[in-house]
């Protein structure tokens, strides 16, 4: 079996112990819990649009870490607090992915932040071919 852990690489925000970026399995890249926390600060930006932006950047750095690329993104399942973010998600999904878009899945959640009570408005699960 072809599988292995993806470490977090430099410039990615700090996870909790136990939790990875993802895993390289099979010529893909599975990635889960993508917030737009900024690895400087450690803080998320109540603005949903920052936020999504931020997010964005966290995903071409982890990806380039594991030897990929926007550009390898086949979907996304975002989970968003509130659909009410939906728009101003998309609207920055439009700068990172202009044309040829991957598959993307959205849904309502409870919470999306990785401890109760925290303000992220929305977490990406990716689906990426590897590099």
């Amino acid at each position: 079996m072809d599988r292995q852990t993806i470490p977090n690489p430099p410039g990615a925000p700090e996870r909790i112990k136990g939790m990875v970026p993802g895993v390289r399995a099979n010529g893909f890249i599975f990635l889960s819990a993508v917030r737009g926390r900024d690895p400087e600060t450690n803080t998320l930006s109540d603005d949903p649009a920052t936020q999504a932006r931020q997010a964005f950047e966290n995903l071409k750095v982890i990806l380039d870490g594991a030897g990929s690329s926007l550009r390898h993104v086949v979907h996304v399942m975002l989970y968003l607090t509130d659909l009410k973010y939906r728009k101003d998600f998309h609207d920055v999904w439009l700068e990172y992915f202009p044309a040829d878009p991957p598959a993307r899945t959205a849904v309502q959640v409870a919470d999306a932040s990785p401890a109760p009570g925290g303000n992220a408005h929305f977490a990406l699960d990716v689906i990426a071919l590897a590099g």
